[in-house]
């Protein structure tokens, strides 16, 4: 059996994924001295990491399950074309996670959720901040910021519960009119833009997969190492654990789990039940000779999607698809969606679509994520579980695993956030 190695301090530490958060989880653990090894057999930020709108939103503090999402979530879940839907053969799987959804919509848990995220999203775009410094990579993070258009009076009344919660939380943003909105992103339909809301303090990653990439790279130079092997099991030992990947088994002093929607597996075998599922979200990406059409990420609620200027052009994101891990992919709602996105940004209607693509969202009943210590012990470290929120919060989450490990007191209480929750 393999020793890792400790030639340069700290503990060793066996990261098992190589998204967004196992990288910023690499960097923030190796710049602090750590031996840290990541376990993935995909390139660093390949996987869900590589496809969401790039959006870093400071001010998301609305959970998933709200008392008006629970009104529809019959008609979200039986209704093929809904903004959401459930699969029938995932349904017996899925049904002990939608009962805790339905309880995480009641009006009480809202208003504790929305505190328990506050302080992890407003404290995201300086975390990523300070870990891109480390990268050298300043540049990829910018500051666009979080707009949401809506084209009547109804559609925006629809947002209080948002606003109060923003409010409550102290969430800066600004309500635009029309001329404001069209000021932003001048190539957008003026009839969908009757009212705007805008947090201009969000940030915006043009090339997610290239932020992972370029996290992990840093990490590498300050010893990290990315051993490309499918982890086959995890298991407890006397001081610390042992990973049994395709490459035999390695002891290390600590375990992040960062695996994403495949973590709930991985914690089962070390003991921690926890709530977590799979929202399967799709994109279709239009070519990179779209990108100038727009300024920065823009969500369109009634229609279910999201459009974003990314290094590949275009994004039409959408889909919040309860399916597992292994059925096969239905591009047939987002493609769907592809007239709406013409509607929305009308000098689009010459391209047609280029790519197709789905990931799996790991995601727990209550919106919150998983960190923090194993309720077996603190050699295991949670770290997943954050919707459709990973790349906003992978390098606060690094910051608090960090913290853990070197013994500091938490910044914030992170009771919220403990798997002994379940």
């Amino acid at each position: 059996m393999e020793q890792h190695p400790k030639d340069r301090g700290g503990v060793s530490v066996a990261i098992v994924g190589a998204g967004i958060v196992g990288c910023a989880m690499a960097l923030t653990l190796a710049a602090e001295g750590h031996q840290v090894t990541v376990f993935d057999p995909d390139a660093p930020g390949a996987g869900t990491s590589s496809g969401n709108a790039g959006a870093i939103v400071t001010g998301s503090v609305t959970p998933t399950a709200t008392p008006a999402v629970l009104k529809a979530l019959p008609s979200y879940l039986l209704d093929r074309n809904s903004p959401a839907v459930l699969r029938l053969r995932h349904a017996p799987r899925v049904v002990p996670w939608l009962l805790r959804f339905i309880r995480a919509g009641a009006p009480a848990e809202v208003e504790r959720i929305a505190a328990a995220l506050s302080p992890l999203v407003s404290r995201s775009l300086e975390a990523h901040r300070a870990l891109a410094a480390l990268a050298g990579v300043e540049e990829m993070i910018t500051q666009e910021g979080w707009l949401k258009v809506y084209s009547n009076e109804a559609e925006f009344a629809a947002t209080a519960l948002d606003r109060h919660l923003m409010d409550r939380h102290g969430v800066n943003y600004r309500i635009l009119d029309r001329k404001e909105v069209t000021d932003l992103e001048p190539n957008l339909d003026p009839a969908l833009c009757t009212i705007g809301l805008h947090q201009p303090e969000s940030g915006f990653v043009r090339f997610p997969q290239g932020l992972a990439q370029a996290y992990f790279d840093a990490a590498a130079r300050r010893g990290a190492l990315h051993l490309r092997q499918k982890v086959r099991s995890v298991s407890r030992r006397p001081g610390g654990v042992t990973v049994h990947a395709e490459g035999g088994a390695k002891e290390f002093d600590r375990l992040v789990i960062c695996a994403g929607a495949w973590s709930a597996l991985l914690a089962r075998m070390l003991g921690d039940r926890v709530s977590l599922d799979t929202e399967r979200g799709y994109h279709i990406a239009f070519g990179s000779g779209t990108a100038s059409l727009m300024r920065g990420p823009v969500v369109f609620p009634a229609l279910s999607l999201v459009l974003s200027p990314m290094h590949d052009g275009i994004r039409l994101v959408s889909g919040d698809e309860l399916a597992g891990l292994t059925a096969p992919p239905n591009y047939r709602r987002i493609r769907a969606l592809v007239p709406q996105a013409y509607r929305a940004l009308p000098a689009l209607r010459e391209v047609a679509p280029a790519t197709e693509w789905m990931g799996f969202r790991p995601s727990t009943p209550d919106s919150l994520p998983v960190i923090g210590p194993s309720v077996h012990g603190t050699e295991v470290i949670h770290a997943y579980g954050h919707g459709h929120l990973g790349l906003t919060l992978s390098a606060v989450t690094a910051r608090m695993v960090a913290d853990a490990l070197a013994g500091r007191p938490a910044t914030f209480d992170p009771t919220p956030y403990l798997a002994a929750r379940f």
